[in-house]
């Protein structure tokens, strides 16, 4: 049987949507859960959130609003309205690689936050293009690429490689705009399926697609 990983990503403090997105990745039983980053901000538990993390040793990335809560330091309020993390959230932040890479059956897995180039860049269209994404597993020497950061869920496959991005597990309302989504991939096949966090029920995502770079008449 394949390996299959389950992914979430921008959690932003909220330690409900992740231990439901956990319970459903365990009962469709993942090998490992790994994190795309922004454990913190909007939501107000960053403490538990990284608390649940650590003791699950779930590996994860820096995301912006990680970044964010070391440079304001301990005891800065949240400019978006987080909760403050304490110091040994900062602690464990401040020691988050900006990527990570995994082997997997043979395969190379990379995952960031935002894009190989930044926390800040969005993997979005019409900007980021297909031609763009191969060309980032060509760079990286990939099969998987796995983004955050624009709280959408995404995927885009070829010859290359696969590039995915779970969304956002955030269900607390009225702080950002969130699909309150995880991912499953699937190592071998290059593949992924699309979940809600509320059901584990699966949802179409549609894939990027090479004919949207297509010039029009």
């Amino acid at each position: 049987m394949s390996t299959r990983i389950g992914l979430v990503s921008d959690i932003h403090g909220d330690i409900d949507a992740l231990e439901l997105a956990w319970s459903h990745l365990k009962a469709m039983g993942v090998s490992q859960v790994v994190c795309a980053g922004d454990l913190v901000g909007y939501g107000p538990f960053p403490d538990r959130v990284v608390a649940f993390l650590m003791e699950h040793e779930v590996p994860s990335v820096r995301g912006n609003h990680d970044r964010w809560a070391l440079q304001r330091g301990h005891g800065v309020a949240d400019d978006f309205g987080g909760g403050t993390p304490n110091l040994e959230t900062l602690e464990f932040l401040h020691d988050l690689p900006s990527d990570l890479t995994l082997e997997v059956e043979g395969r190379v897995v990379v995952v960031v936050h935002g894009s190989p180039r930044s926390d800040m860049e969005f993997v979005s269209r019409p900007a980021y293009t297909p031609a763009r994404l191969r060309a980032d597993l060509l760079t990286l020497r990939c099969q998987v690429l796995v983004v955050g950061h624009t709280h959408t869920p995404m995927w885009y496959r070829d010859a290359s490689g696969l590039v995915l991005n779970p969304g956002s597990v955030l269900s607390v309302t009225g702080r950002a705009t969130t699909s309150r989504t995880f991912a499953v991939l699937d190592v071998a096949g290059l593949s992924a399926t699309f979940h809600e966090v509320a059901t584990g029920q699966a949802i179409d995502v549609a894939a990027w697609t090479d004919e949207e770079e297509a010039p029009t008449a």
